[in-house]
């Protein structure tokens, strides 16, 4: 049987299935990189188009990053897998034994525990890189990737690691070896997420123009969908969807790791929240596109959900406290403690932060303004900033009467949806948009 689903990855390396379609390259591209054209020269005379998405390397890392796999999250994953007493560890221990005492050995493997988990993958990618750019005839890790029927093995596959690392770069050969074993353990145990994890490796070693081609013709030939353009169309649609579709439980097992490992790692937890931002953003677009299927409550709860995606993805720097504060007399959306050590936010003097947020048909006015502000001058000892976001925007009279707040000693950013779409597609800091666009409307411009 032939190949019915082919990449290729910058004019060096081939992945090939067989069978079927496969969804896993699909997290390398957007569907606006679809490419119908006509083939010419099949010899029989038939019409047939070819159903392909094309990109760069660039434009496949940033793809896996807007999915959360990108490669700070590679780097974080396989921090958290390493396998840190396995074969690399001995392979060092027995490489020394004949030229260096005890002391001298645990002091070599103290300092290989030490050596950074980003070091490892780009030695390991560059392996793979040197190894393709002489034809040989594996290249490690990659060939398992597309071969379901055989497992990888923990320690056949890292010595075949080992073995061709003390070729092409010996120097390296111990940190390879370490991260070989690990990612094989991680292919074995969950292989939807050692994918994209071993491709990125490999991308972040190529240029970043490399050209990079996800080829479906053959499957849409196969299934009698490639005899006209609009066939050849309404497959590639029909892919984009089923392939979504079965990487959508992946992708919540993927939130729910990466998750986890946010926890431990400020820069994994920006690029997962900002990513989890990007969704629900996605989410409130559908929920406002057809406001009469939904409640008021869901639309709200959306929005404030996506306010809080972009506060988590600060950091240590804001925490939130509290959703729905209630008091007897009044509900604050969203309570913010502000440990921020920028000069700016220090000099407000606002150890908390309150946030109001209003998803409404119609832009909001002073009435809501001046409710706003009461909340925030009953609290003016502990907190100085208020943040309003209501995605219709706001009336004039709201945007001029902000300005007088600060006569009180503090300060109010109004957020309308044109904003929030800015901050999430840009993927920058909330706080960096509010120091440079957010403080022009503040103070009345």
């Amino acid at each position: 049987m032939g190949y019915d689903t082919s990449l290729e990855i910058g004019d060096k390396y081939t992945f090939m299935w067989r069978k079927h379609a496969s969804e896993l390259p699909r997290t390398l591209f957007s569907y606006n990189q679809l490419q119908i054209q006509p083939i010419e020269d099949l010899g029989s005379g038939e019409a047939r188009y070819s159903v392909k998405f094309t990109g760069t390397v660039r434009q496949s890392l940033e793809a896996l990053t807007s999915y959360g796999l990108g490669w700070k999250a590679a780097v974080s994953a396989y921090a958290a897998i390493r396998v840190e007493r396995g074969q690399a560890t001995w392979s060092l221990m027995a490489e020394s034994r004949s030229t260096d005492d005890w002391e001298q050995i645990k002091e070599k493997l103290e300092q290989f525990s030490k050596i950074p988990a980003e070091v490892d993958l780009l030695h390991l990618g560059q392996l793979m890189l040197k190894q393709i750019e002489n034809d040989a005839d594996e290249i490690v890790l990659l060939d398992g990737l597309t071969n379901e029927e055989n497992l990888p093995n923990a320690f056949t596959d890292a010595f075949k690691a080992y073995t061709e690392a003390s070729v092409y770069d010996p120097a390296r050969k111990h940190e390879i070896l370490r991260a070989a074993e690990s990612l094989v353990h991680l292919q074995r145990d969950a292989p939807l997420l050692a994918w994209p994890l071993i491709v990125c490796v490999l991308l972040w070693c190529l240029p970043p123009d490399a050209p990079m081609e996800l080829d479906l013709s053959d499957d849409a030939a196969d299934l009698s969908l490639a005899g006209t353009e609009e066939d050849a169309r309404t497959y590639a649609a029909q892919y984009w969807h089923d392939s979504s579709k079965a990487l959508a439980g992946t992708a919540q097992s993927l939130a729910r790791l990466f998750g986890v490992l946010s926890s431990f790692d400020g820069e994994l937890s920006g690029e997962y929240w900002a990513t989890r931002a990007a969704e629900l953003l996605h989410r409130l677009r559908e929920l406002n596109e057809n406001p009469d299927l939904y409640t008021t409550k869901l639309r709200g709860d959306a929005l404030e959900s996506l306010v809080e995606a972009l506060l988590r993805a600060e950091g240590n720097g804001l925490t939130v406290v509290e959703k729905n504060f209630r008091t007897t007399e009044e509900e604050i959306d969203i309570l913010v403690s502000n440990n921020l050590a920028d000069p700016f936010w220090v000099a407000q003097g606002s150890p908390f932060m309150l946030i109001e947020c209003k998803n409404w048909k119609d832009k909001v006015g002073v009435p809501e303004l001046r409710v706003f502000e009461s909340k925030l001058q009953d609290r003016n000892a502990l907190c100085r900033i208020g943040i309003f976001v209501s995605l219709s925007g706001f009336k004039k009279t709201f945007l001029e009467r902000l300005k007088h707040f600060q006569a009180t000693g503090g300060i109010i950013f109004a957020i309308d949806g044109a904003d929030l779409e800015q901050v999430v597609t840009s993927r920058q800091r909330l706080t960096d948009w509010l120091r440079q666009d957010g403080i022009r409307k503040a103070l009345g411009r």
